[in-house]
């Protein structure tokens, strides 16, 4: 049987995170999908409970703008600055994210082989 480690459930944590991003991408910040405004405020609130609280004001923060861009007639390009710096904080924290992980398991690794 195979438990499965904290780097799992964090390399699925950031891969649905930036699946996420990629539907946000391919929808851009107007015509946003309800569901992709709700998983954000899932994983936002999951990352809360994980500790990360800097990624879980991203993704709320992100996902409260794009849903009131939704409701406004106007295209205010101050907004779009907002998401889109948001957006690319997102990007760089799931690479990050990614990298720890991969760094984690490599140590964890090496420190069992000698076990």
């Amino acid at each position: 049987m195979y438990l499965k480690k904290k780097e799992d459930y964090f390399e699925e944590f950031f891969s649905d995170i930036s699946s996420i991003l990629e539907d946000l991408c391919q929808s851009g910040f107007h015509t946003v999908h309800d569901s992709t405004l709700q998983e954000l405020k899932e994983k936002g609130e999951t990352a809360a409970e994980y500790g990360m609280q800097h990624l879980s004001r991203l993704l709320l923060s992100l996902q409260e703008e794009l849903s009131g861009n939704r409701h406004r007639v106007s295209t205010d390009k101050n907004k779009d600055s907002i998401c889109a710096k948001y957006y690319t904080e997102l990007v760089a924290y799931m690479e990050l994210g990614r990298e720890k992980t991969a760094y984690d398991r490599g140590r964890d690794y090496y420190l069992n082989l000698n076990n």
